[in-house]
């Protein structure tokens, strides 16, 4: 057996992250954060907001959230489903309704990918097709087109690369673990996308041509940028990073 309230608060203190700090990333109050790591547990609102806080914290912090839950079940009784609000699920978790809302914006932003491709390979194919397969037909218009027909079929050899540059479509998937997220437009002073911990096997599209990003567990993530999966990330603790023109660069 060992101490939660000791895990939590060397892991902390090994990243040089104050009670302010933490607050302000996962939402969660500071006094909360008190009582996990002096294991006050009975200061918090309830078992499953104890529960959802010490998946977010421990997540957040780079730790194993099901070791660090299967010590407090061992301690509380049996791991049983709560009827209190948020039913058992991190508070910054996303709730199954917003997965399935999730899954749509995902097979819409693949559904414009999809079109941007035939957009693509029509500019550059042969003027005989059929025409219900050309771009025209589904509803896509080249900015530099023109009545002369050598010039649709002719692009310019840049066109493709700039189109996909500007794209800027992220893709984040949480492929080896749980893992804590934050993602604002354009800077870390930026619009809030999303904030909150991605399950093991979920994911979240982000779409923008600067993005910021600040992981908590950055190594179980799987990234892509248009289509383009990045290298894997290394290291331990929150990461911030900035993603501008298909690349993806560490900030601190």
């Amino acid at each position: 057996m060992f101490e939660i309230g000791n895990t939590l608060r060397e892991a902390r203190v090994r990243r040089n992250l104050t009670l302010q700090q933490v607050e302000e990333d996962t939402k969660i109050r500071v006094k909360y954060v008190q009582a996990m790591e002096n294991e006050d547990f009975d200061l918090m609102p309830g078992v499953t907001y104890v529960k959802g806080f010490l998946r977010t914290y421990a997540t957040y912090l780079g730790l194993d959230p099901d070791v660090i839950l299967g010590e407090y079940t061992s301690r509380s009784g049996s791991y049983q489903r709560d009827h209190e609000p948020f039913g058992g699920v991190s508070m910054l978790g996303a709730p199954r309704s917003h997965r399935r809302r999730n899954t749509l914006l995902f097979i819409a932003v693949m559904c414009v990918l999809v079109l941007a491709v035939i957009y693509v390979l029509g500019m550059n194919g042969d003027e005989t097709e059929n025409p219900a397969t050309k771009p025209g037909a589904l509803g896509i218009v080249s900015p530099s087109a023109s009545a002369s027909p050598t010039a649709s079929a002719s692009p310019s050899p840049s066109a493709s690369p700039t189109k996909a540059a500007r794209a800027g479509v992220l893709r984040v998937t949480a492929r080896d673990g749980d893992c804590w997220l934050e993602a604002r437009r354009q800077s870390a002073g930026g619009d809030v996308l999303f904030s909150g911990t991605l399950a093991k096997g979920d994911g979240k599209v982000f779409i923008g041509k600067t993005l910021w990003l600040r992981l908590g567990n950055p190594g179980v993530l799987g990234i892509s940028i248009d289509g383009d999966k990045q290298p894997a990330i290394t290291g331990t603790g929150p990461q911030d990073f900035l993603v501008k023109g298909g690349k993806m660069t560490r900030t601190g």
